[in-house]
This record gives structure tokens, C-alpha cells and sequence, in this order.
């Protein structure tokens, strides 16, 4: 809410700082930097939402092309929804840790997925739910002065497995994608949009358990590649209740990669194993505000359209003729964190 202008008056200015009725633009340049103090609790919920539809499937068989009508009219229709609380504590480093050195619980995880599937006048459905073993387990995460990630369970004692942090990483924080200057309202950089990957894959990033449905039956997450490039656009600078907070535009170009082990068993005359990659490119807008003052992150809003193609070839080496099929994709996605 911003004051009217014909209330500057000095006695206007003095009400508006006592009630705390809106947030005062702020001239001067800012750094922004990732430095929570020592001591200091962040938290953070995180929600994803993406949406898929599959179709236009085409195949090669011996390297030649299979006529489109001797192929099954496919159609997929997928949703995906995931929510993770993130807090991270701020620990003096330990010998041997740099930088940001954290104590780390997940709660409230939770997962689903539906998906319809129409193969000529053959149709089914799955459905999902999940949550992950992590949930409430507090552990220690960092980097040595190598750059290697350094984990462990906050408890030194426990007996749980180390298997459930492999795949967690320290950076949540999209300090990433800052700008090395000092920027003030107007001032643009670019950035590489693999720097957001941590927090778009959240749930490729934890160990789920799934209720619902066989767990044979649940999308693998496969391993997943960003790239592209970022534009970001200082949008405002405020000061607050003694805070100072800077609110950035993203707009960019995000490309991703997922690759995982396909399957053949529903593959007519084809056997053996098969590699699946799915691309698909995102035109994506967002924003972000940066905590000045405590240095870091506050919120960030993504939302990307986009599209692409899957595309699963037979792994060398395996019985039978050569086999790839493609199908073609649309695609939305969505991220919010607060």
C-alpha cells in the first residue's frame, strides 16, 4: 500500500512510520549476498506443481520408420504435486567446513501424481501418493574448502542410514544467480538457469515411500540436467520494520534434460533394456526477494509453459532389431516458496 501524495508532509511521513502502513522505496544501491548469521533459523515452505501431455508417438524399427498407421493412437495426461518444509539452522563452521554451515530438518513432505493414459480405445489411470523417509530427521549439511558436500545426521550417535541424505544438496538459497555488483531499481544481469535446478527439483532430491499405488508402477525420477540463460531486473528496493529487501524479475529461456532407464515390456516384437530422455524447454517468468538485511532469500515465484520430446532408444548391445520411439509434449510448471 503506497501513502497518497498529498500526504508528504513531514507529520504525514511520521504517521505512516508509526502505524508501519507501507514500505519505503529505497534509492541507494544493494549487495546482495547469501550471509545468514550464525545462530539465525530459516525457514521455508516449497510447493511444485507441473502438468504433461504426451502424444504424437512415432517409432523407428531397424532404422527405418514404422507407417503412423501400424502405431496405437497414444495420449498421456500427467499431474505432479509436491510441498516441502525446509529449515536450515546456522551453525558455527566446524575445521575443515565452508561457508554456511547448517543444521537441516524436511517436515511435512508430501507428494502425488495422476496419470491417464489412452492407447486407442484402451484407457488407465495411477494415482499416488507419497511422502518421505526423511520427514523430521535432522541432520548436518555443508561443503568441505574442496567444494565437496559434507552430510551427516545432527544426532552423532544414530544408527539410521546415511543412504536417505545422498542426494540432498546445501543450496536452497538461489545464491546462484545474484549479481557480483551492487545493484540498485533497474539494474539487469544475466544468469544460468541450472543455478535453479535445487529448487525445481526438490522432490528428485528425497527419498519418497508411496502409498496407493505398486511401487514398480511410480515414475522413476531419473537424473536431471538444466540449462539456459536468465535475465533478471532489479524491480524495487524497500525498507521495512528495519529491513531492507530487494524484489527481482526473472524472465529467461530454462531447458530440461531428464534422463532414466526405459522399459520395453509393452513394446511389441522389442526386448531388452532402453534409455528414455525427456527434454523440454521452458519459457519461464518469476520473481524473488532477497532479505537484504539478514542476506537471504525470502520468496521466489516461477511459472514456465513449455515443450518438448521424449524419446527412448534400445541400449546398445541388447537381442532383437534397433528400436526408438519419440512422442512430442506440452508442458506447465509452476514453484512458489515463501
Amino acid at each position: 500500500m503506497k501513502l497518497p501524495l498529498i500526504a508528504a508532509t513531514s507529520a504525514s511521513v511520521s504517521l505512516a512510520a508509526l502505524l508501519g502502513l507501507a514500505a519505503s522505496p529505497v534509492d541507494d544501491s544493494v549487495k546482495l549476498h547469501f550471509a545468514p548469521a550464525v545462530g539465525s533459523t530459516i525457514e521455508h515452505l516449497m510447493t511444485v506443481e507441473s502438468e504433461i501431455e504426451i502424444g504424437d508417438l512415432a517409432v523407428k524399427m531397424g532404422g527405418s520408420d514404422v507407417p503412423a498407421q501400424f502405431l496405437p493412437k497414444l495420449e498421456i495426461a500427467m499431474e505432479t504435486s509436491t510441498r516441502v518444509k525446509v529449515t536450515d539452522e546456522f551453525l558455527e563452521a566446524e575445521e575443515g567446513i565452508e561457508g554456511a554451515w547448517r543444521k537441516r530438518t524436511i517436515a511435512d513432505t508430501a507428494e502425488s501424481f495422476e496419470m491417464e493414459m489412452n492407447m486407442d480405445t484402451e484407457s488407465s489411470e495411477l494415482g499416488a501418493e507419497g511422502t518421505s523417509d526423511l520427514n523430521g530427521l535432522p541432520f548436518l549439511i555443508g561443503r568441505d574448502r574442496g567444494g565437496d558436500k559434507v552430510v551427516r545426521w545432527a544426532d552423532k550417535d544414530s544408527d539410521l542410514s546415511t543412504e536417505l541424505l545422498e542426494l540432498q544438496q546445501p543450496e536452497l538459497d538461489l545464491a546462484g544467480i545474484l549479481s557480483e555488483d551492487a545493484v540498485t531499481t533497474g539494474d539487469t544481469w544475466e544468469a544460468d538457469a541450472s543455478e535453479l535446478a535445487n529448487v525445481l527439483d526438490i522432490s528428485r532430491g528425497l527419498p519418497w515411500t508411496w502409498n496407493g499405488a505398486d511401487p514398480a508402477d511410480i515414475p522413476a525420477p531419473g537424473t536431471a540436467e538444466w540449462t539456459g540463460d536468465l535475465e533478471l531486473t532489479v524491480v524495487e528496493i524497500t525498507n521495512e520494520e528495519d529491513q531492507t529487501h530487494c524484489i527481482v524479475a526473472i524472465e529467461g529461456e530454462a531447458k530440461e534434460v531428464v534422463t532414466k532407464p526405459g522399459d520395453l515390456s509393452q513394446v511389441p516384437v522389442a526386448e531388452g533394456t532402453a534409455t528414455e530422455t525427456t527434454t523440454t524447454t521452458y519459457q519461464i517468468e518469476g520473481e524473488f526477494t532477497w532479505n537484504v538485511t539478514a542476506g537471504h532469500l525470502a520468496t521466489l515465484t516461477i511459472e514456465g509453459d513449455g515443450e518438448g520430446e521424449q524419446m527412448t532408444v534400445k541400449d546398445a548391445g541388447q537381442p532383437g532389431p534397433e528400436y526408438q520411439s519419440t512422442t512430442q509434449h506440452t508442458a506447465k510448471l509452476a514453484f512458489e516458496l515463501n
